[in-house]
């Protein structure tokens, strides 16, 4: 594949990360501790990149952004679905690596230093508001209310409706970057991405 390819995502997010809940990131400010990390996963619903189905892979992310992440570099590395064929993984790379343009890349050109994209196995299960994610040995996201009785934490991203609530895992362990944040801030929205500006 070469050139710019008509490109369209949509499907479900979720992330965490070592900010408490609710993350100022969401309405504009510095993260709570002057740094932001965790896990970030799309599960794609329904996906295209010129004709190639992307319908039910998923994606997952590991950030550190070292200052207000609306100025700071993010340190970004992804793991790719290993069900994804060749063209699908491609496709994928492109689209995450933000070399295609569209939605992405107007957003986060600017903001995303992409280290490296990868395939994995991954587990993701998706059960209500709860929602989890693993890699074996290396990767673990777990998201939902821990205390039920509270209910989940409503809160509002910018143009987009978002549920926040509590993580119950958000771990990463790959030797020379580990981290694990139970508890803090967790968020679940649905997401839908194109090729046009």
């Amino acid at each position: 594949m070469s050139g710019q390819v008509s490109w369209k995502l949509s499907g479900l997010y979720f992330e965490a990360c070592n900010c408490d809940l609710v993350c100022p990131c969401y309405s504009g400010k510095p993260p709570t501790y002057g740094f932001c990390e965790g896990n970030c996963a799309w599960h794609i619903l329904q996906g295209q990149f010129g004709g190639v189905s992307l319908d039910g892979l998923n994606v997952i992310m590991i950030q550190r952004c070292d200052g207000f992440m609306r100025e700071t570099k993010w340190r970004c590395w992804y793991y790719v679905d290993d069900r994804a064929t060749p063209e699908q993984f491609d496709a994928l790379k492109r689209i995450f690596s933000l070399t295609d343009g569209g939605h992405l890349a107007k957003t986060f050109a600017k903001l995303w230093e992409v280290e490296r994209v990868e395939r994995a196995a991954m587990e993701m299960k998706l059960e209500g508001w709860q929602h989890r994610t693993s890699i074996l040995g290396k990767l673990g996201l777990a998201i939902g209310v821990l205390k039920p009785e509270a209910g989940p934490t409503l809160c509002r991203l910018p143009n987009v409706p978002g549920v926040a609530a509590l993580a119950e895992a958000d771990w990463f362990d790959h030797g020379e970057w580990k981290f694990d944040h139970p508890n803090k801030n967790a968020l679940t929205t649905t997401f839908e991405y194109h090729s046009g500006q």
